[in-house]
């Protein structure tokens, strides 16, 4: 492995990093969840007052 790679700073900033994608992505699948659960509740009663 690339010297780089063996210094503390750097390990601690790639973990940090992963943590920081985890979250996003994570929060992400969440929050398209949400919206489309709340969209299809949406078009379900749409669809009965026609």
């Amino acid at each position: 492995m690339p010297e780089a790679f063996q210094s503390l700073g750097t390990n601690q900033l790639l973990a940090g990093a992963a943590v920081v994608l985890l979250a996003f992505v994570t929060i992400s699948v969440v929050y398209l969840s949400v919206v489309d659960r709340l969209d299809r509740r949406r078009r379900k009663k749409t669809n009965e007052k026609v």
